[in-house]
């Protein structure tokens, strides 16, 4: 499976929101047969940046067969019975459609703080409130927590499934335990493989060995022809995220299409089941990055299988 990440955030070269873009990319997707369009997700972020689960709506309502979903929800910011009543509803406007990609953050502090979750106990707070929410959409229709009775929390979606991320230890174990699959990031394909390896192992020491579970990666990507493209890439992914060190250039595909399609190659063969492809240029060159990524990146990607 091969999925995109919508633009989300603000150009960072003018700190706007383009919602027109988030609409053309979602239905380009579509159209040239990406399995799946994501975005990302925070409260609070160095660049203006829309809301997830609303933005996902209007996804849900431009596009007709494409699936969506986060990539990733910060669990633990969200208050499990609003955010089970939300999801429910978007998968009942997209039947079949919504996957929910979950993580735990901790870049940005600040959001945290500003609804109240202490940071460190942050791991603690999503597998909660991931705990809840399964709960609600797959059985909850009436609300255990209500005094009175009779009332409920539909829609459910029972089918909807969750795919954890994190690459610790206590990451991925609460992905195998409690996920339907695993979503990798800023991983070099040996680091993915070995936790993928880890993955598998702990799900068998769980009896779980025969179930399905998806492992895949969120890979920023950058066509470029041009000399240094993996390092415009890494510095084009810093600015948009503040990160405080350099990122390895590594962690980048990038390049010609060529040079793309044998770094994202090299994830599949360390077993990496499905793609989410982030383009570096969060900019004014969005929208022609994904044009060169679904006419000379996407068809050779689904070759792989």
């Amino acid at each position: 499976m091969v999925g995109l990440m919508l633009s989300t955030v603000a150009d960072p070269s003018t700190g706007l929101i383009d919602t027109d873009r988030v609409i053309a990319a979602a239905r380009r997707a579509e159209a040239a047969g990406f399995d799946g369009v994501y975005l990302g997700d925070h409260l609070l972020h160095p660049h203006p940046m829309l809301e997830s689960v609303v933005t996902l709506s209007v996804v849900a309502a431009v596009t007709e067969r494409i699936a969506l979903g986060p990539c990733v929800l910060l669990f633990g910011l969200r208050h499990p019975v609003v955010l089970a009543k939300q999801l429910g509803t978007l998968a009942a406007f997209a039947p079949g459609r919504l996957r929910i990609g979950v993580g735990v953050g901790g870049e940005y502090p600040a959001e945290f703080a500003a609804v109240g979750v202490p940071l460190s106990e942050r791991g603690k707070r999503m597998e909660a409130v991931l705990g809840t929410v399964r709960s609600l959409l797959n059985e909850g229709l009436d609300y255990a927590g209500s005094a009175t009775g009779g009332v409920t929390i539909a829609p459910g979606a029972p089918s909807v499934p969750f795919l954890l991320a994190g690459w610790k230890v206590v990451s991925l174990r609460r992905a195998a335990a409690r996920g339907d699959g695993w979503i990798g990031y800023l991983l070099a394909p040996d680091s993915f493989g070995r936790r993928r390896d880890f993955l598998l192992g702990y799900r068998a020491e769980l009896g779980r060995a025969d179930e399905p579970f998806t492992t895949g990666m969120l890979v920023p990507v950058h066509v470029d022809r041009s000399p240094g493209a993996s390092a415009a890439a890494a510095a084009a992914w810093g600015r948009l995220t503040h990160a405080e060190a350099a990122l390895p250039e590594r962690l980048f595909a990038a390049g010609s299409p060529d040079q793309i399609v044998e770094r994202l190659h090299c994830y599949w063969e360390a077993g990496c089941t499905e793609f989410m492809l982030g383009p570096a240029d969060q900019g004014s060159g969005y929208l022609e990055q994904v044009e060169l990524l679904a006419t000379e990146v996407l068809p050779r990607v689904q070759e792989f299988s």
